[in-house]
């Protein structure tokens, strides 16, 4: 039998012992990991690096017309972006979008979910309605969305039959409202993924809790409030973070296909702008630089990402 440590040295220097045995273990996990993960990392800095170490060199060299020099600009192109204010415009629509349509799908979305997982009257039907949002392409539901909001479309066209003309809107050719028509058309499209995942998070919440709650008198609002929602939390975090990387990343197809960045620049998103100022101006340096500021937006969430998950798992990611 090994004999105790009997002063603080002796126990300092066997928790020391403990941790570094510890972080050995960690290190042999994953180092294997990691090596069976090699050829799929490989694959993907072949892909992605490259592009993005090629995206960096564009906007810091010369251009002419569409052809690239080799003479360092001295960072010009991001001067003009910050001096000139041509990247405010876009990234305060994005950042708006983001602010408007992630309170708004977490709402619909807690309050589906919450329903669904209640069973309500219906609930089948209403589970298959909202799953099949998720599974219609970006590209299809603007198209879709489109036609139903279009001045004379059969929205529009309802609303004058029943006398309600003054709530047929030229929803995607009026700047005030075109910029809620596009977020009508994330949320929807997102609805059906969000209520997924947070529908998976609440069935790992105890049913005893919302019984408990009913037999103290708890109405349908009380529940999501206080039953519903703190279930929700962590998943609710999770999802901003990853929402945002969306907004700020995805909404090329839908603007391009529902309002090419119109009317005027009202919906000329970060995205889109890159777009714009590359193929259809010709202004490649401008448009290389653009998307630089995105991918270091990008990125910087992703980090809080990668932090929050590890947070969440008390072990570092990598």
């Amino acid at each position: 039998m090994s004999a105790c440590p009997t002063n603080k040295d002796e126990k300092k220097e066997m928790i020391k012992k403990i941790g570094i045995s510890h972080r050995n273990r960690l290190l042999r996990d994953n180092s294997s990991a990691y090596g069976f993960l090699s050829p799929t990392i490989l694959l993907l800095l072949f892909i992605f690096a490259y592009q993005i170490i090629n995206l960096l060199m564009f906007s810091l060299v010369k251009w002419q017309g569409i052809r690239p020099t080799n003479e360092f600009n001295n960072f010009s192109y991001f001067v003009t972006l910050f001096k000139q204010g041509l990247l405010y415009g876009p990234l305060l629509r994005s950042l708006a979008l983001t602010a408007i349509v992630i309170p708004v799908v977490i709402l619909l979305t807690t309050f589906l979910a919450h329903n669904i997982y209640r069973k309500v009257f219906g609930w089948k039907f209403y589970r298959w309605i909202i799953f099949i949002t998720s599974i219609i392409p970006v590209i299809v539901a603007s198209i879709v969305w489109t036609f139903l909001l279009n001045a004379y479309g059969p929205i529009n066209n309802f609303f004058r039959f029943i006398h309600l003309d003054f709530l047929a809107v030229d929803w995607f050719g009026n700047a005030k409202f075109a910029i809620i028509a596009l977020c009508w058309i994330i949320i929807w499209r997102e609805l059906g993924f969000s209520t997924i995942i947070f529908l998976a998070q609440l069935t790992s919440a105890d049913f005893s809790v919302y019984e408990a709650a009913i037999i103290d008198g708890a109405n349908e609002f009380q529940l999501i409030r206080y039953v519903t929602f703190p279930a929700l939390t962590n998943i609710i975090k999770l999802y901003i973070i990853t929402m945002t990387i969306y907004v700020m990343n995805n909404l090329f197809g839908v603007v391009l296909v529902s309002t090419g960045g119109g009317p005027g620049y009202a919906t000329t998103v970060l995205e889109y702008y890159i777009y714009y100022m590359t193929f259809r101006i010709g202004k490649i340096g401008i448009g290389a630089a653009v998307s630089v500021v995105l991918f270091i937006i990008t990125f910087i969430l992703i980090l809080i990402y990668i932090r929050f998950t590890s947070k969440n798992n008390k072990e570092g990611v990598f």
